[in-house]
């Protein structure tokens, strides 16, 4: 039976498990800031430029060798990059809905996006340091003209950024690696210790400070979100205006899904097992966006095929997507207070051996209540209570 609703469900879906996945990359980095922010496979990283997860888990890491390693296969980079490709499709249906109303393009988008990169620098200042909203309002704002223009227009741009982009992230993995097979271990030290951020997180307001006096350290990603998210959103746009999510439309998401899990997934994986030094920052903004775009095809599909209709998870996940700006931010901001030393301390108090496991376990815990909470606030709303901010000042 077909839902009667014209919302396209696996839109909101796919960004609840971006939103989600997006947790299960971003909660070890609060789970090890007891250990100065760096996570074991973080370390050897900077210092070994041979390092491979397939040969620790061969020199015998153990069961949490294999479990940190099939995680680092599945999350890290995969939804970052389907929640880049989100916002992008985001951009496009705001502007088809501008030209459905006969309302100027870009217009007042330009307010929106204004409005989206000033959300992320506060919650850089006042939440998290790996906020990604910054570089995507900044992106909407270069991209936003572009999906106005004709189709020749679009595919210059699109593959101008995407060339340029692989370029960069190329050049920064060859230039980490040649540094990292010629530099002494009190340079790779120095090297690590200048990535770390805090030298403590006992203090609510002295991390508040450090972001603020360290802004230009603590936003070194976002000149790669905007590179990665140029084309990207310009894809992602595309790809909805073909009608990646129409029903008659089995053969794109038919190359997409090929694409993107069956060449894209392969190579991603090959590299992480085998060269995870080497490829650390290709696999991360490169094929982990090609994965992400495989993923997105594959819940298009689902959701073709159950016609429209949403299950008891879908509902649950797609509870979180549209409530995505408030789960985005709740979720670090629980994260903080569960972990770092000014909130309950966890991470320090699940240091050492069996710590992935209760990470684990307090990932699922904050899900259940994103999920929770979102179901039951859009109950009484139509909108999450950030969601309902932006709209006010937007209007």
């Amino acid at each position: 039976m077909r839902s009667k609703s014209s919302r396209i469900v696996a839109l909101d879906v796919a960004r609840g498990i971006a939103i989600l996945g997006t947790l299960a990359t971003n909660i070890w980095i609060f789970a090890y800031s007891a250990a100065s922010g760096s996570s074991p496979t973080m370390e050897a990283l900077l210092k070994d430029p041979d390092f491979s997860m397939a040969g620790e888990i061969t020199r015998g890491g153990g069961a949490e060798a294999v479990i940190n390693a099939v995680l680092h296969l599945v999350t890290d980079g995969k939804f970052l990059g389907l929640l880049t490709i989100m916002f992008g499709i985001g951009l496009e249906i705001q502007r088809q809905s501008a030209v459905r109303k006969e309302r100027r393009w870009p217009g007042g988008y330009y307010w929106r996006a204004a409005l989206l990169a000033t959300e992320g620098l506060l919650n850089y200042i006042f939440v998290f340091e790996f906020d990604v909203l910054m570089g995507y309002g900044l992106t909407a704002l270069a991209v936003a003209p572009i999906i106005a223009r004709s189709e020749r227009v679009q595919k210059v741009f699109m593959w101008a950024a995407i060339v340029v982009h692989v370029a960069v992230i190329a050049l920064i993995d060859v230039s980490l690696h040649l540094f990292q097979s010629s530099a002494s271990e009190d340079e790779v030290a120095a090297a690590s210790e200048s990535m770390q951020l805090y030298d403590s997180t006992g203090s609510y307001w002295a991390m508040v400070h450090t972001r603020v006096t360290h802004f230009v350290d603590g936003r070194f990603e976002i000149p790669i979100l905007i590179m990665m998210g140029l084309g990207m959103f310009t894809l992602g746009a595309r790809l909805y205006r073909a009608g990646l999510f129409a029903p008659d439309r089995g053969d794109l998401r038919r190359k997409v899904l090929i694409f993107g899990l069956g060449v894209g997934l392969p190579v991603d994986w090959g590299l992480r097992l085998f060269a995870t030094s080497t490829a650390a920052t290709s696999t991360r903004y490169i094929t982990s966006a090609i994965v992400a775009f495989g993923i997105l095809a594959l819940i298009a599909e689902y959701y073709v095929r159950r016609g429209n209709e949403l299950g008891a998870v879908g509902k649950a996940l797609t509870s979180v997507g549209r409530m995505a700006l408030t789960c985005y931010i709740l979720q670090n901001l629980i994260s903080s207070v569960l972990f770092y030393d000014f909130g309950l301390g966890l991470a320090r108090r699940t240091l050492g051996p069996g710590q992935i496991y209760w990470v684990m376990g307090i990932y699922l815990l904050i899900c259940a209540f994103l999920v929770g909470f979102s179901m039951l606030w859009l109950r009484r709303f139509k909108r999450g209570p950030v969601e309902i901010a932006m709209h006010r000042l937007y209007r």
